[in-house]
C-alpha cells in the first residue's frame, strides 16, 4: 500500500498568515516614507510586496512539489550555487546603492544574491555531504571542499558588505556540517576562525563599530526609537495604521524596524502573535528535519530552519535592543522582495521534506 504523503497545514497556515500580515504592515508603516521622500504613490511598497508574496506562493508551490530526490542532488545544488556566485560576483560591477553593491539589476527588476545564497548554500552543502558520506569518501576531502564552499559564498557575502547575511549563512554551515557529524576538532577550529574573521569586519569597518559602542553606551537612535514605537503601543495598539514613528521618526519602519511598527500599532499581544507565528514555522521546519527521508534531506531542512530562525532571532533582538543595530529584515514580513521570495521557496522545501518523510 503507497504511503499517504500529507501537507504540514500549520506551517502553511502560518506562512501565509505572516506573510499577508507583512503586506499590511508595509502598506502602513511605508506610506509617508513612499510619498514624502521617495515622491511615489503610498502603496507602492505595499504593491510590490503583494506581488513577491503572490510570486513566491507560486515558488512555494512549485518547491513543494518538486522530486525531493532530484532537488537534493549534486545534479541540481552544484548549478544553482555556481549561479549564485555569479550573481554574487556580478552584484560588484552595479552602481553603488547605499555604499553597497548587493543588489544585481535586471530587466525585470532588482534581485539581492545574497537572499538566493540562503537557499542555494545550505543546498549544495547538504547534497555534497550526503554524497560523500554515501559514497565514503575520506571525511577530509569531504569537509575541505563544503569549508571551501562556505568560505566563498560568505566572503563574497561579506565584502559587498553584507554582514548580517554573511552571519546567516554562516550558521546554517555550522549547523549543518555538525549534522553531518564532522568532527569536534577541525569543526571547533574552522569556527575560532570564522569568529576572528566576523570580529575583524567590525573593527574594521568604522560604522560597524560604532554600533557596538552605542549598544554599550546610550544606544543608536534608531534602537531608542524601536524602542519608544513598542512602549507606545501598551496592550492592544494604538490601532492599524495609527502609527506615529512611522512619521519619520523611526528609520526604515517598513524593512528592518518593521516589528517595532508593527507593536506599536498592534501592541504587545499583536507583536506577541508575530513571535508565536514565526516560531510555529520554525518548530515546523526542525520537525521536518526530524522526519526527513534521507540525510540530504535532513541536513537541508536543518539549514534552512537555522537560517530562518537566527534571522527572525536578530531582527526581533535588535528592536528590543538586545544586540546592536544591524540590517536584517523579519522573515517573510519586512520589506524586500527577493528575501520574501526565497524564505517562501525555503518553506516550499520544508514542506516538500515533511511531505516525504511524513
Amino acid at each position: 500500500m503507497p504511503r499517504r504523503r500529507v501537507l504540514d497545514y500549520r506551517l502553511i497556515a502560518a506562512t501565509m498568515v505572516a506573510a499577508t500580515l507583512g503586506v499590511l504592515l508595509v502598506a502602513s508603516a511605508s506610506g509617508p516614507l513612499a510619498r514624502d521622500y521617495y515622491r511615489l504613490p503610498e502603496w507602492d511598497f505595499a504593491w510590490r510586496q503583494g506581488i513577491a508574496v503572490v510570486l513566491g506562493v507560486a515558488a512555494m508551490l512549485a518547491a513543494t512539489f518538486a522530486p525531493l530526490e532530484r532537488l537534493t542532488s549534486l545534479r541540481v545544488a552544484v548549478p544553482l550555487l555556481l549561479l549564485t556566485w555569479i550573481a554574487l560576483a556580478a552584484a560588484y560591477f552595479q552602481p553603488e546603492v547605499a555604499n553597497t553593491h548587493r543588489w544585481l539589476r535586471l530587466p525585470i527588476g532588482s534581485v539581492q544574491p545574497s537572499a538566493f545564497a540562503k537557499v542555494a548554500l545550505p543546498l549544495a552543502l547538504a547534497a555534497w555531504l550526503a554524497w560523500c558520506r554515501r559514497e565514503r569518501l575520506r571525511p577530509a576531502v569531504s569537509f575541505g571542499v563544503a569549508l571551501a564552499a562556505v568560505a566563498l559564498t560568505v566572503g563574497l557575502v561579506l565584502f559587498e558588505p553584507d554582514l548580517g547575511s554573511a552571519m546567516l549563512l554562516a550558521a546554517a554551515a555550522v549547523a549543518i556540517l555538525w549534522l553531518a557529524e564532522v568532527p569536534a576538532k577541525p569543526l571547533l577550529a574552522t569556527g575560532l576562525v570564522a569568529a576572528s574573521g566576523f570580529a575583524a569586519a567590525v573593527a574594521l569597518a568604522p560604522y560597524r563599530l560604532e554600533r557596538v559602542k552605542a549598544f554599550f553606551g546610550a544606544g543608536s537612535f534608531q534602537v531608542q526609537q524601536s524602542l519608544i514605537a513598542l512602549g507606545s503601543g501598551g496592550l492592544l495598539g494604538r490601532g492599524p495604521g495609527k502609527s506615529v514613528q512611522k512619521l519619520f521618526f523611526l528609520p526604515q519602519p517598513h524593512s528592518d524596524f518593521l516589528f517595532a511598527i508593527a507593536g506599536e500599532e498592534l501592541g504587545f499581544l499583536g507583536a506577541t502573535g508575530i513571535m508565536l507565528l514565526l516560531g510555529v514555522i520554525v518548530v515546523a521546519g526542525l520537525r521536518a528535519a526530524r522526519r526527513a527521508p534521507t540525510l540530504a534531506a535532513a541536513l537541508l531542512a536543518a539549514g534552512l530552519t537555522t537560517t530562518l530562525a537566527v534571522q527572525a532571532l536578530l531582527n526581533l533582538s535588535v528592536c528590543l535592543n538586545l544586540l546592536p543595530a544591524k540590517g536584517l529584515p523579519l522573515p517573510l514580513m519586512s520589506a524586500g522582495g527577493s528575501d520574501v521570495l526565497l524564505t517562501m521557496v525555503a518553506i516550499g522545501v520544508l514542506l516538500n521534506i515533511g511531505k516525504e518523510g511524513a
